[in-house]
């Protein structure tokens, strides 16, 4: 079972990838849990969103201990227009709870988020879930 197979079973639809580096894998071996997020925008806030995560928010995660499974952008709508799906592993809850800390704190992404936002802000909902691995799942 792939990603895309994944997201299909927890009801996202079709994905279709976005802004997937390998170096910002976790290893396989690694543990931890998974956080799966999916943030609605605001009405035409989509592109503004979908240029901040590729130019500078996948770049901060993974400088910040966060790395990134894999960004989606559902294929068809609803959604197409206006979410976003990505998932990011974490050593553990409080190590997450830790990271956004530490995100929300960094300088980087402070300076990003007011650019990006000044004309308002882009995301509108988000839908935030931990995931553990099943033990019969592949590591992903």
């Amino acid at each position: 079972m792939n990603r895309r197979n994944v997201l299909q079973m927890m009801g996202a639809a079709a994905v279709v990838p976005f802004v997937m580096e390998p170096s910002l894998y976790a290893a396989a071996d690694e543990g931890g849990i998974y956080e799966l997020r999916t943030y609605t925008c605001f009405p035409g806030k989509h592109e503004a969103l979908l240029e901040r995560f590729g130019k500078y928010e996948v770049a901060i995660f993974a400088r910040l201990g966060m790395p990134g499974v894999g960004f989606w952008i559902p294929e068809d709508e609803p959604g197409k227009s206006n979410k976003l799906v990505y998932m990011l592993r974490h050593k553990s809850r409080e190590s997450a709870k830790e990271n956004w800390a530490r995100f929300q704190k960094d300088p980087e992404w402070i300076k990003v988020k007011a650019e990006s936002e000044k004309n308002g802000a882009l995301v509108d909902v988000h839908d935030i879930v931990f995931l553990d691995l099943a033990q019969f799942s592949p590591k992903v």
